[in-house]
């Protein structure tokens, strides 16, 4: 049963008197990124065997998602998604590699931010990009301090540009080889959180926009001893959980850290911070065999009750936290019950400065959730009625509270149709029962799929069917049948 720890406000709109939209006063933001943290990972989710005090310090200060979803069930296209605004195959970023970059037609959040004033600055992993150009300093941060790709060691980092071990890479400084993470004595979510207070009190005095993408939770899996001592009580399944638990109480220190920051610097109402995953939690995790997880079975990270794991496109894959905090401007204390996608953190951070649309390249897919939180949009409008999306091979399509989708990995490998209004956990096919509504949303898929460019890396998907505008249809229950006759 999913559940929340705080109350849900049933309708926003009686709290609309009390706060004010500001829809053209620009505040400083924050955008905190976990990395392969499930939506089990969180305490104020309910759950009982994790440690997230700050964490849900924030979400009751502020308003958390419980349908909230990032554009893909990967890092680096669900960073490309969140920092454009827009779906990111639209700019044919389908996935993780050294070829999938965000192209300069299209403005990134940072770059779009630099256009209104904004000092800006990032902190972490990149993972947009390997080549000088699309590094952050070339793609609107004025300020860099991380390692620009896709994991790394949590206590060690290399002194030289020469190093080919990824996961010792060095630490950059704007561009420039930095002090080692073990000559700095701390573990690497420490580090970042040090900078990004640093960052904090040097911008104090005008508006910023700082992006802290944490390598936490990802593999290695890693911690500093003194997180796993403080959760010697914690009530866990699994040791490997309260292993995974100290990393996660790393970040919550983090989050807590940052909050105080602000609170020093009298920042904490002119600052909107938004916390969140970039994907599910990952279904390879663990130091004993099987590594590979089952529903179920995970003794790490965890996607809670839903169906799935990072990489795929059931809700375990692509709902994770999310949480808004802006005191006097969202609502305190407030679970918004709609889905909501991860590129909508774009157009709503831009909509303060009256930016409406990127300056160039393609619009926005995403919408400005501010009016939807505080009221001034009637509580039963959804920001959206049609969400998609294409990982490899794997899809999937949400309409209302349908959900169609295949994947390769878990489960059947048949088309598959949920209700998520009464199964959100992806629990009960009814695809053999409602066959035209399938066929339908399967059809709604495929004119999006269809329209798609190619992806960059060159690697398209096997099963896009690149003939619908033509007429081609994928009939869906002569594909599940002939898929259970094999």
């Amino acid at each position: 049963m999913i559940k929340a720890n705080f109350p849900i406000l049933l309708s926003a709109a009686a709290l609309s008197a009390s706060l004010t939209v500001q829809a053209n006063t620009a505040p400083n933001v924050i955008i905190i990124l976990t990395d392969d943290q499930g939506w089990g990972d969180v305490g104020y989710h309910g759950i009982e065997d994790i440690h997230t005090p700050n964490i849900d310090r924030l979400a009751a200060g502020g308003t958390a998602f419980a349908q909230a979803y990032v554009t893909a069930s990967v890092s680096g296209p669900s960073r490309a998604g969140l920092i454009t605004g827009l779906h990111q195959q639209k700019l044919g970023f389908y996935g993780n590699g050294e070829l999938s970059v965000i192209p300069h037609s299209q403005p990134t959040l940072a770059e779009m931010l630099q256009t209104q004033g904004y000092d800006t600055g990032m902190i972490g992993k990149w993972h947009l990009g390997q080549e000088e150009d699309q590094m952050p300093w070339r793609r609107g941060f004025d300020f860099y301090y991380g390692s620009p790709h896709g994991s790394h060691d949590y206590f060690r980092s290399s002194n030289s540009l020469e190093e080919t071990r990824k996961r010792f890479l060095p630490m950059l400084r704007n561009g420039k080889v930095d002090t080692p993470v073990q000559e700095r004595g701390d573990y690497l979510t420490d580090v970042y959180t040090d900078e990004a207070i640093q960052f904090i009190e040097s911008e104090r005095e005008a508006p910023f926009f700082l992006y802290l993408a944490h390598n936490a939770v990802h593999f290695p899996w890693q911690v500093a001893e003194r997180y796993i001592d403080r959760l010697a009580d914690l009530p866990v399944h699994h040791e490997e959980r309260r292993f995974f638990a100290g990393m996660v109480l790393a970040v919550d220190d983090s989050v807590g850290r940052i909050m105080q920051s602000l609170e020093e610097n009298d920042l904490s109402e002119d600052t909107l911070v938004l916390f969140l995953s970039d994907n599910g939690a990952p279904r390879g995790q663990g130091f004993e065999a099987p590594k590979q997880k089952d529903r179920g079975q995970t003794t790490m990270a965890s996607p809670g009750p839903f169906n799935g794991f990072k990489g795929d496109t059931y809700e375990g894959g692509l709902r994770v936290p999310f949480v808004a905090h802006w005191p006097g401007t969202i609502p305190a204390g407030q679970i918004y019950p709609h889905p909501v996608v991860s590129y909508d953190i774009a157009p709503t951070i831009l909509a303060r400065s009256g930016v409406i649309q990127p300056m160039k390249g393609l619009p926005f897919d995403g919408v400005d959730l501010l009016p939807y939180l505080s009221g001034q949009i009637e509580p039963q409008q959804r920001p959206h009625q049609t969400l998609h999306w294409r990982r490899d091979n794997d899809y999937a399509i949400r309409d209302g509270d349908w959900k169609l989708t295949w994947n390769s990995q878990s489960g059947p490998q048949t088309i598959r149709l949920f209700d998520l209004k009464s199964d959100p956990e992806e629990r009960n096919d009814v695809v053999d029962r409602y066959p035209e509504r399938a066929q339908m949303m399967q059809d709604r898929f495929d004119d999006w799929d269809s329209r798609l460019p190619s992806n960059m890396a060159g690697k398209d998907p096997q099963n896009r069917n690149d003939h619908y505008q033509q007429g081609q249809r994928t009939n869906v229950m002569q594909f599940n049948d002939q898929e259970r006759a094999n």
